[in-house]
Parts: structure tokens; sequence; C-alpha cells
């Protein structure tokens, strides 16, 4: 499986995990052919919540002027489109509409199943009945970003798989993967901070991976943090290379 492929679904399941933040009445939403848009009203000067990915610079042409129109209607005065890994036709879209690109890169990652060791985790986790200990432990990772994170405790239960790692009790890190087709996606993987450097994160995500081999999955894909790099490279993912976000300031 080439890195574009793994790209390519890693971009439907991003998409996939913002409509079930949309779901549960967190963003709203623009479907084209081809392109998703984001919003979250809460939050308009955040350009992370303000989001839209495409799938060739066709769709993204085609679509672009409804997505300005969307985001405009929103009162949303910057907002992202996500280029990824070499695709020059979408950055050249952008430039020519006066978007441009920032500085924020995101680290996109994934992984064959089959190409890497089936090594079970080395301690006890705990698949939860609800979200509370995984939401607890990502806002103590990266803070409440004003009630967002508190939605995934809404009902109904979400369809992702979730593993906790548990101390006396406590749980102290955390992760759920989503499956889209074939593939997993590993999303709000958090450590508690008085926990961090002891490997919890590496044993949820050999938990995780290893339920992912038992539901069929081929693939894990994800989106990490500067700080999650090395955990990641040494359970064998690959770097996909950089997605880029192109911005536009409303005047």
């Amino acid at each position: 499986m080439t890195n574009a492929e793994l790209t390519v679904r890693l971009r439907a399941n991003v998409i996939a995990f913002r409509h079930l933040q949309r779901e549960r009445g967190q963003l709203r939403h623009l479907g084209l052919p081809g392109v998703d848009a984001f919003c979250l009203p809460a939050f308009l000067g955040e350009l992370h919540f303000q989001q839209a990915y495409f799938t060739d610079a066709g769709a993204l042409a085609q679509g672009l002027p409804a997505v300005e129109d969307f985001y405009r209607g929103q009162g949303v005065p910057a907002w992202r489109v996500v280029v990824l890994p070499g695709d020059v036709d979408g950055g050249r879209v952008l430039g020519g509409a006066g978007y441009r690109p920032d500085e924020r890169v995101t680290d996109a990652m994934g992984l064959v199943l089959a190409e890497v060791q089936d090594v079970p985790p080395g301690i006890p986790l705990e698949e939860p009945e609800t979200q509370e200990d995984l939401v607890a432990l990502n806002i103590s990772a990266w803070g409440s970003w004003g009630g967002t994170l508190e939605v995934w405790n809404r009902p109904p239960r979400l369809p992702v798989h979730t593993l906790v790692a548990r101390e006396a009790g406590r749980p102290l890190a955390c992760g759920f993967a989503q499956d889209v087709g074939d593939t997993a996606g590993i999303f709000m993987v958090a450590t508690a901070p008085e926990a961090r450097g002891r490997g919890l994160a590496t044993e949820v995500m050999r938990g995780l991976l290893a339920g992912a081999r038992k539901r069929g999955m081929t693939a894990s894909v994800l989106q990490s943090t500067p700080q999650g790099l090395g955990v990641y490279r040494r359970l064998g993912y690959r770097e996909l290379g950089s997605w880029v976000s192109w911005v536009y300031r409303a005047r």
C-alpha cells in the first residue's frame, strides 16, 4: 500500500471524525461533490474549527465559491482549506483565489498492519461503556476548549472502539479507533500529565492496533502531534508527508 493510498484513507477518516462532531450538534457542514467544509460558529476565530477538505483540484475549483459563501454566511473571519502532499494543482487553485499557506503543518502517518509485528499490549486495558474517562483525560492533556470535548459524552454511544489504561482504578491514558472501510483511524490519544513518560500511550496504541486486526482492518492512519511522533514511529507508522493549510482571510 503506497503512501498516497494511505493518505486518501486518512482524509476519509478525518472527514468521518468531523461528521461525528457534527452529529452531536457541534459543527456545521457544507457537502459538495468532492468537497467537505466544516464550521464551528461558537469559535469563529479559531481556524482549526473552520476547515475544508477536497478530493481533487477540479472539485475544489468548482466548489470554492460555494465554500466561501458558506463561511461568510456563518460570519467566519478566516478559514482553511487542507492541501495534501504533492497536490500542486490544489495549491495553484487556492493561490489564484487569494489563499496563502500558513505555518500550520499536520504530521500525517499511516501503517499497513500486515507489514508490522503484532505486539499485544503489556498491561490490562479497559473497553469503557462511556467516553467520560476519554473526555476527562483529553481535557487534562489539552484543555477544555470551551466544552468542545464534552460533546463526546452525549448519547448515543459513539461508533468507535475506545481503550483506557488504569492504575488503581484511575484512568491514565486512552484513545479510540474509528473504522472507515478497512482502515482504523486513531483519534483522541492522551495521557494524564502526571503519567507521561511511562509508555502508557504506546500500550493503548498496541491495544487499538490489536483490536483493528481482530476486526479485519488492513491499515491504520492518524494525525500526530509533535509529542506523539516518536511513539508512532516506534510502532511502525510511516510519515506520509505534511498536510498544509491554505488560509483565506475575509475582508
